[in-house]
């Protein structure tokens, strides 16, 4: 959430390539939390352009999406219907005390401050209602992931911290430290599926990284020059098979 403002330039390659959540991960929700997310008031923050929104909506739920960036708030209220939305941060929600069933993080949680947070989620959480957080993981040992990690350090600058938080462990660590104040387990539900997208469907993916906006043009264009080669390598067809782990942590309040 603190660096959003890097999405704003984004918003249209994150709605373009950007994977939806695997069905049972919504399954798991309602089983974990005790709570049917049909007629649920959500609050779903870092909603970015919506794809995790529209799924929560399309199970029946009445949600508002929170994101501190207008663009992507913008694209996601053209292609959301039902779906409303307002500016804000996980830090200091725009919203009442005790007035929603569920709180979701998907694809957002690391964004956020927990220590300013937790308090916020339990603030507007009803009694007995739940925070979820829920990440796709690319599966990082795939023939064709092999190496990318580096690539990309190399094309941001080396920074020794990106790639070393893909697994469901470290999500899970993240969420239990950050509820750690609040003293409430975090019951866990993973998944692994695929999908497949065209060759530059998968580039535009990597467009759509947060810090792909302070890569200078050129540079930029002959990393992704070289990534399609790479690709045709791997996927002679360009359909690239997409491989991942759904992980998902819920918290249900007292």
């Amino acid at each position: 959430m603190a660096e959003s403002s890097k999405f704003d330039t984004l918003a249209s390659a994150y709605a373009k390539s950007r994977p939806t959540y695997p069905a049972e991960i919504f399954d798991a929700m309602q089983e974990l939390s005790g709570r049917a997310l049909s007629g649920a008031r959500i609050a779903d923050v870092g909603a970015g352009t919506g794809i995790s929104s529209r799924q929560l909506r399309e199970r029946g739920a009445q949600v508002t999406a929170v994101d501190l960036s207008e663009p992507m708030l913008r694209q996601l209220l053209a292609g959301s219907p039902g779906v409303g939305a307002v500016l804000g941060s996980a830090n200091a929600l725009p919203l009442r005390d005790a007035s929603v069933d569920f709180v979701t993080f998907a694809q957002s949680w690391h964004w956020v401050n927990p220590d300013l947070a937790v308090p916020e989620v339990l603030r507007v959480l009803k009694p007995g209602g739940a925070l979820a957080c829920f990440w796709n993981m690319p599966t990082v040992d795939a023939p064709w992931r092999l190496g990318y990690n580096d690539r990309i350090r190399e094309l941001i600058g080396g920074d020794p911290d990106y790639g070393n938080d893909s697994t469901a462990l470290d999500q899970e660590t993240r969420l239990e430290l950050g509820m750690r104040r609040s003293h409430l387990p975090v019951r866990v539900f993973e998944t692994s599926w695929s999908r497949r997208v065209t060759l530059e469907q998968r580039i535009t993916n990597v467009m759509s990284r947060s810090y792909i906006s302070d890569v200078a043009p050129q540079r930029l264009e002959t990393f992704l020059d070289n990534e399609r080669a790479f690709l045709l390598k791997h996927f002679p067809d360009g359909m690239v098979l997409e491989e991942y782990t759904t992980w998902l942590g819920v918290v249900s309040r007292p």
